[in-house]
């Protein structure tokens, strides 16, 4: 049925409600009459689909001012005509306080009557053309804040806290699925019990998991009287939406994806409007549309990590050849990793910092694959070209790993800055203090300390006590002093055994 055209009448006698569903019908409009101002109010909670309310003044049980303020708090677009055999300068300032577009006079005259009810759906359907490019607008803007989003769990939470905001809804969930596609579990929620927040449940035994079988949306205006309901899980709000986010690549297999085409990635789910009322067909378009960005977005993130781990598996594989090339290479990495984080861990840094070391010190003498093998293993004296030769390859390792162009800033500094020296000595920028980013120093020490404790083709490993010694005797000079003194605790109790 088409709203833009279909009115509400309300009036306790029968005769004239008939007379106007007769003349308006007649016209081309869709029309439904009520006798009473409850029936008519539980009608508009129910059902989104009147664009007008046309109503007497006096009348039984609630006057029609009265309805007319409490329809407009559930339904704000819905414009009012009242009508009264009563009509005085207070009543019509009453109505047209509380929202009334227009008044007609008993006895009608028909021509009155079509022309207020004409002028009121024209009114109605500008205002509907206005929203609309309002929503349109809205939606645009969430789909280009959603494309610029590069943290799954980030957009998880900015598609839920959106779509409630557009439906004006108190609770939600988003849902993903689970590898196999036979679960859903929550990932953001709002609204929910503490242990609905991180639920997870079967596809065949929940609401959201049938929705993610058919893969259609699924509009609920009264759960206790729908099919699903043995599967509603008691909930709260008898009226909800549910809309799958479904994905459109078939080329690549996505993890949380399920297998084969056009698969539900995550289903979104919300009820509970501010206003009491019942969740119609125009909230569901509008979340069906922002769950096709969203599955866009999803997809585009994930695409984007599958490139980035790509990259970084062919990196990371150089530098496991360039480990290979220098006699005592092997595991280098994995030593630095470890000597690093523990400092960082002693230092109190955060998990994105781990993050960064894992990666960094994974690629930090990537650049040395352009020197030739011949000088990494060499015993003697470097000459001034050879030296030349080894102050470049953080640059070489930096331009390599720049490449990739999705490697974060802090990565990228490990790379070129862990020969610099806290006294400003140090290679390819000459850096000094502060201004040797706190990953880099931390990565300095951490392979000076890795290098000292190796065998050497001249030397055995230093034990701990000299190696202590000398990092003690460069802290300040070569070393930062925070890093120095926690790699020391770390080494004087054992935590790097």
């Amino acid at each position: 049925m088409n709203a833009a055209n279909r009115i509400l009448i309300v009036d306790d006698e029968s005769v004239i409600r008939e007379l106007l569903s007769d003349i308006l019908t007649d016209d081309g409009y869709s029309v439904e009459s009520v006798a009473s101002a409850p029936a008519a109010l539980e009608v508009i909670v129910q059902r989104d689909e009147f664009a007008l309310l046309f109503t007497d003044i006096m009348m039984p049980d609630m006057d029609g001012i009265e309805l007319i303020r409490r329809a407009r708090k559930v339904r704000p677009s819905l414009i009012p005509i009242v009508m009264t055999g009563f009509a005085t300068l207070e009543t019509a300032r009453a109505a047209v306080k509380e929202g009334a577009y227009d008044y007609v006079l008993k006895p009608f005259s028909l021509s009155e009557v079509k022309l207020a009810v004409s002028n009121a759906l024209d009114r109605a359907r500008l205002q509907s053309e206005n929203a609309r490019l309002n929503e349109l607008t809205e939606i645009f803007s969430i789909s280009q804040s959603m494309a610029n989003i590069r943290d799954e769990f980030e957009l998880h939470e900015f598609v839920l806290e959106s779509a409630l905001r557009q439906v004006g809804a108190q609770r939600g969930s988003l849902m993903l699925a689970t590898p196999d596609g036979q679960a859903l579990e929550v990932v953001a929620s709002r609204g929910l019990p503490r242990e609905a927040s991180s639920a997870r449940v079967n596809v065949a035994e929940s609401i959201s998991g049938r929705v993610m079988q058919t893969q259609q949306p699924l509009l609920v205006t009264n759960i206790r009287s729908h099919e699903t309901e043995s599967l509603s899980r008691r909930l709260p709000h008898s009226s909800f939406v549910s809309v799958p986010l479904a994905g459109a690549m078939e080329h690549i297999s996505f993890a949380s994806a399920g297998k084969g085409p056009s698969q539900v990635l995550a289903v979104l789910n919300v009820c509970g409007k501010h206003n009491g009322a019942n969740f119609s067909e125009a909230d569901l378009k509008v979340l069906d549309v922002m769950a096709k960005h969203a599955a866009a977005a999803i997809e585009n993130i994930r695409l984007v990590r599958l490139c980035e781990s790509g990259h970084i598996a062919t990196l990371r594989q150089l530098a496991e050849l360039q480990e290979l090339r220098e006699s005592n290479g092997k595991g280098r990495a994995s030593r630095v990793t470890r000597a690093a984080q523990a400092i960082a861990k002693r230092l109190g840094l955060g998990a994105s910092d781990f993050a960064a070391i894992e990666i960094g010190a994974a690629l930090y003498d990537l650049g040395k694959i352009s020197l030739d093998v011949s000088l990494l293993t060499k015993t003697g004296e470097l000459t001034k070209d050879e030296w030349e030769a080894i102050r470049r390859h953080p640059i070489i390792g930096y331009d390599l790993a720049r490449n990739a162009q999705f490697l974060p800033k802090a990565h990228l500094e490990i790379i070129r800055h862990h020969h610099e020296r806290l006294d400003g000595s140090g290679y390819p920028d000459g850096l000094h203090g502060d201004q040797i980013p706190i990953l880099a120093r931390i990565m300095s020490v951490a392979d000076a300390y890795v290098a000292m404790s190796s065998p050497r083709a001249y030397r055995d490993a230093l034990p701990a006590g000299d190696i202590v010694g000398e990092i003690r005797k460069q802290r300040g000079i070569q070393f930062d002093v925070d890093a120095s003194d926690a790699l020391v605790h770390v080494i004087e109790h054992g935590e790097l055994a």
